[in-house]
């Protein structure tokens, strides 16, 4: 088993599996278990020494109503067998802060969804947490939602903060017996369903899959996205590398098609649309070493499937909501671009560079949160929306636009 580790996820994660207790190395289908998790090995060992000991989280005694146990534990709950159910909880979050579960008209059909309010949900306020939040602070867990595949093998409980904080689809470490003892065993037992809930979590970054470990370091729409892998409905999907194709971010590139392809048809972003415009088809698109090239120039740079950098000479418009998150974007270049709809780039937290010569028109909340922003070069910017650049700190270099009512944004940010 060690030697199938080693060539399977390297050495070093094999070498610390084995120090750290040999007797991991005899858990049956270790190997499968950790195919996708990665390849460090020492973030996962608290969980998987728990697989070692045998825990089972099922008590002797009868499962007890779900109901009963969330009631008891301080929330008004009810199972969400309807989309106008499903969506119920909406108007508790804050704008900016509402669950992806809100526009999937179909998660009540794939999932069992219990909501959860607590009874003094009125009393728990987004103000008095501004600035401190905690993925299971008081606010957070006021109002929650747990999701089980209806298929089994997967549940997630989400909270009230959605995606500002982190792993905010990993509360309780989506354990139910750490919002009240018991309540794994009886969920399972209403539902009649599958789940893994050990009583050590995955680090942040890592969810089971059945009882795969999968590593990931996006999750969107209950998709979360790994190194040339993804996951969706429970299921975990390979990239067929062998055929050249390749992940990048949520875009999958087919080599057969030489086109990018959404994984999540509900994703709104058109980056897809947009790249095969001006590139679908090409016969000269080929992925080497994880990037995708266009003859011997790199058009998308990219590490264990995250986009690094963006070179696309061929641009001349991005639509609506066009790369809405690049978390690991860091330079983007496209030299022929000329308009930007709203929300492009509006998640770019890693963006240092961005040159786009040619650009005229900008939409609004384009590059919101850039925070690590320097340089922005866009000389002949002749039209920007609101929020744009809203949260770049770090710019120190910005191309004039000869606009006058963007003079306002230019003095707040100290040009």
């Amino acid at each position: 088993m060690y030697k199938k580790l080693k060539k399977q996820n390297g050495e070093k994660f094999a070498q610390v599996i084995r120090n750290f207790h040999n007797g991991l190395l005899e858990i049956p289908d270790i190997d499968v278990i950790l195919r996708h998790a990665g390849r460090e090995a020492e973030p996962l060992l608290p969980y998987l020494m728990t697989l070692l000991a045998s825990n089972d989280d099922t008590p002797a005694h009868a499962p007890s109503d779900p109901f009963v146990l969330l009631e008891q534990a301080g929330y008004d709950a009810f199972y969400a067998d309807t989309l106008e159910k499903q969506n119920s909880i909406k108007p508790y979050f804050a704008r900016g802060e509402l669950l992806c579960t809100f526009n999937d008209h179909a998660r009540y059909k794939n999932y069992h969804i219990v909501h959860a309010v607590r009874k003094d949900v009125d009393r728990i306020k987004r103000k008095d947490f501004k600035g401190r939040e905690q993925r299971q602070d008081e606010y957070g867990t006021s109002v929650i939602s747990i999701q089980m595949l209806k298929k089994g093998g997967f549940i997630s409980i989400k909270n009230r903060y959605n995606h500002a904080v982190s792993g905010c689809d990993n509360t309780f470490n989506s354990n139910p017996d750490n919002i009240i003892q018991g309540l794994s065993a009886a969920l399972k037992d209403r539902f009649n369903v599958e789940f893994s809930a050990t009583g050590s979590a995955l680090p942040e970054g890592f969810v089971l899959m059945g009882n795969q470990i999968f590593k990931y370091h996006q999750e969107q729409n209950n998709v979360y996205y790994g190194d040339q892998a993804w996951t969706e409905n429970g299921r975990i999907h390979t990239v067929d590398k062998a055929a050249g194709d390749a992940l990048f971010d949520g875009f999958l590139f087919d080599n057969k098609t030489k086109t990018l392809k959404k994984i999540d048809p509900a994703d709104n972003d058109s980056f897809a649309y947009d790249f095969n415009c001006c590139y679908g088809g090409n016969p000269a698109l080929t992925v080497k070493s994880g990037n995708l090239y266009l003859g011997d120039e790199i058009l998308i740079g990219a590490e264990q499937s995250r986009i690094k950098t963006l070179y696309l000479p061929g641009f001349t418009t991005m639509g609506h909501g066009c790369l809405f998150n690049a978390g690991a974007l860091t330079r983007f270049d496209a030299p022929a671009l000329t308009t930007m709809g709203n929300y492009c780039l509006h998640n770019a937290p890693a963006l240092t560079d961005f040159n786009a010569p040619a650009l005229t028109t900008m939409g609004s909340s384009c590059l919101r949160n850039a925070l690590a922003l320097t340089r922005f070069d866009a000389p002949a910017l002749t039209a920007m929306g609101s929020h744009c650049l809203y949260n770049a700190p770090a710019l120190t270099r910005f191309a004039r636009p000869a606009l006058s009512k963007t003079r306002r944004l230019l003095k707040r940010m100290g040009f």
